[in-house]
């Protein structure tokens, strides 16, 4: 059936179910690909923070819309209470502000350096000094760690 408005022509389309479901099922998959890639990520930048207490490791928090002004004095060296947090992605991440938020004031310093140089005492580690940095640096992640993950997240994303 054909209808005449004017100079335009306007006919029912066909299959515009089959179409919408398939655009339905893109976005589904590649929410769930990008939400993939911030899990793994999310998991690694927990996972790669320096330890020595654990309490940098643990002070990672995930919000959407708005970072999150907590921090926990927990202190597992598995970081277990970051990695409980990055599960609690939202199922739905297209078109939201995700944070992952460490607000400890020390965590810059880790991750951009910042340790006296030359370091004099170290820090107790088991009631023995240690040194754990080197020329500023933690010698856990000399060259930071999150933006190194955020880069290979950034890369993973634009190859889906």
């Amino acid at each position: 059936m054909l209808y005449r408005t004017g100079e335009a022509a306007i006919m029912p389309l066909r299959g515009l179910k089959g179409v919408k479901l398939a655009i339905d099922q893109l976005e589904q998959s590649a929410n769930d690909n990008v939400r993939g890639v911030y899990l793994a990520g999310l998991k690694n930048i927990v996972q790669e923070t320096p330890a020595d207490t654990g309490r940098a490791r643990n002070n990672w928090f995930l919000s959407v819309n708005a970072p999150s002004n907590k921090t926990t004095t927990s202190e597992s060296v598995g970081g277990g209470a970051s990695l409980s947090q990055a599960s609690k992605l939202p199922k739905d991440v297209l078109g939201k502000k995700i944070y992952f938020t460490n607000n400890l004031p020390y965590i810059g310093v880790l991750e951009y350096g910042g340790f006296p140089k030359p370091v004099k005492k170290g820090s107790k580690v088991n009631g023995r000094y240690q040194k754990l940095s080197r020329n500023g640096f933690s010698l856990q992640a000399p060259k930071g760690w999150v933006r190194i993950n955020l880069k290979r997240m950034q890369s993973m994303i634009k190859k889906l």
